[in-house]
């Protein structure tokens, strides 16, 4: 008798996560669509947030005000893509932000890639920022290359 109410109780609980998982699954999937949503606030104006006027070549670039770094640290990836931590900036303006300073004297000007990673494979966030910029990822390109492909990218942009 108490191994049938045992057995019982396990099945009833499996049943509750099977449930619990398929909501989760929803969520997941709700999640998913309200992140493609935002990424569609994110048009541009061609006006800087700082200086309030209007980029001198066109082109602007998005600042994060908390950084992609310190988002994923912190586990809210969610802030990466939300229009509402993102100003934008003409070149200018961005270079003198405290994040565009940092990143210049830790990777230095010429490079974002270590010597040691040059010759790897580009990473995905490479490529999905290669398209993102509209350019076309050619076969055999190297981290290096990504990031130099992506300079020339967004200076065309």
């Amino acid at each position: 008798m108490r191994e049938q109410s045992n057995i019982k109780e396990i099945m009833k609980l499996k049943k509750k996560m099977e449930k619990l998982e398929t909501e989760y699954n929803k969520h997941e999937e709700s999640i998913a669509k309200l992140q493609s949503e935002e990424e569609n606030l994110w048009v541009k104006t061609g006006n800087c947030s700082i200086c309030l006027e209007p980029a001198p070549d066109g082109y602007t670039e998005w600042h994060h005000i908390i950084s992609q770094h310190k988002c994923k640290k912190e586990g809210l990836l969610h802030l990466i893509s939300a229009r509402s931590n993102v100003v934008e900036l003409c070149k200018a303006c961005h270079d003198l932000t405290t994040a565009s300073m940092l990143r210049t004297n830790l990777e230095g000007a010429t490079s974002r890639v270590s010597k040691e990673n040059a010759e790897k494979e580009p990473t995905e966030n490479q490529i999905k920022y290669i398209k993102k910029l509209g350019g076309d990822v050619p076969d055999n390109l190297t981290r290096q290359g990504a990031s130099q492909l992506i300079d020339e990218l967004k200076k065309v942009k």
